[in-house]
């Protein structure tokens, strides 16, 4: 949240307004708090800023999530293989995840794929590829709950994101709502450091919330879907002899 503040007051802005005086005076407004430099264009430019800022991030995610698709296949560590690649003074590969979440990447891209169709072939991949991620950690889960009979899953975080209680496009809640129908008998226990209240899209799915030592003392299987800085500090030895899907590298 902190970082949010700042990024409010210290970011460039880019204002485009429908007509020159409405773009003067949202610059007026900006100004008043912005530290960052003021950049004016008009209205259709500006939208198309945000929305390639977002469809390049959400490309760069794609091809982290790719490559731990790729790993997996090959049997390579997709966590130590970003670090070494990243050794490269030109390269900079993101971390791999459950997918793509929030109000902005996971949406932003298709108003171009829509305005521009095959035109944005790269981009509409780069969605399918994240949108896809959900379904193969599901998978992966479904495999390590092979060998217990009506197994016990501690998911751990249904945010977009770390530390904030933000659920909306979260590819962990997904994954959550998924596990109780594919994996029939198994017992689904939920885990949000930042909200311990029942989500409403949890009502009535199989899901249960519980804290997070009461997860991991029942589960079976533990899956961990979101960095929350809360989950940093669970000691190993609570994880001996039980399968883990760390979908972010946490626990590497």
């Amino acid at each position: 949240p902190g970082r949010v503040l700042a990024e409010l007051v210290t970011n460039d802005r880019v204002i485009g307004g429908l007509t020159p005086e409405a773009g003067r005076r949202a610059g007026l407004l900006y100004a008043s708090f912005c530290e960052g430099e003021i950049h004016f264009t008009d209205a259709q430019t500006a939208e198309m800023s945000k929305l390639a800022e977002n469809a390049f991030r959400d490309i760069n995610i794609a091809y982290a999530n790719e490559l731990s698709l790729i790993c997996d296949s090959l049997g390579v560590d997709v966590w130590e293989l970003i670090e070494l690649a990243n050794k490269h003074p030109r390269v900079n590969i993101l971390q791999p995840g459950p997918g793509v979440g929030g109000h902005c990447i996971a949406v932003d891209p298709w108003f171009i794929v829509a305005a521009v169709g095959a035109q944005a072939p790269l981009i509409r991949t780069a969605r399918e590829v994240n949108d896809a991620k959900p379904a193969w950690v599901v998978q992966q889960v479904r495999e390590a709950s092979r060998a217990f009979t009506d197994p016990v899953i501690a998911v751990l975080g249904l945010a977009f994101k770390p530390d904030i209680d933000d659920l909306r496009e979260s590819p962990a809640m997904a994954i959550t709502l998924d596990l109780p129908r594919s994996i029939p008998g198994a017992r689904v226990l939920a885990v949000e450091p930042d909200s311990s209240a029942m989500p409403e899209r949890l009502v009535g799915s199989g899901v249960e919330m519980a804290d997070l030592d009461a997860a991991l003392d029942q589960a079976d299987v533990v899956v961990l879907l979101v960095d929350h800085t809360a989950f940093k500090a669970v000691d190993k030895t609570r994880l001996a002899g039980k399968p883990v899907i760390d979908t972010r590298g946490m626990w590497r």
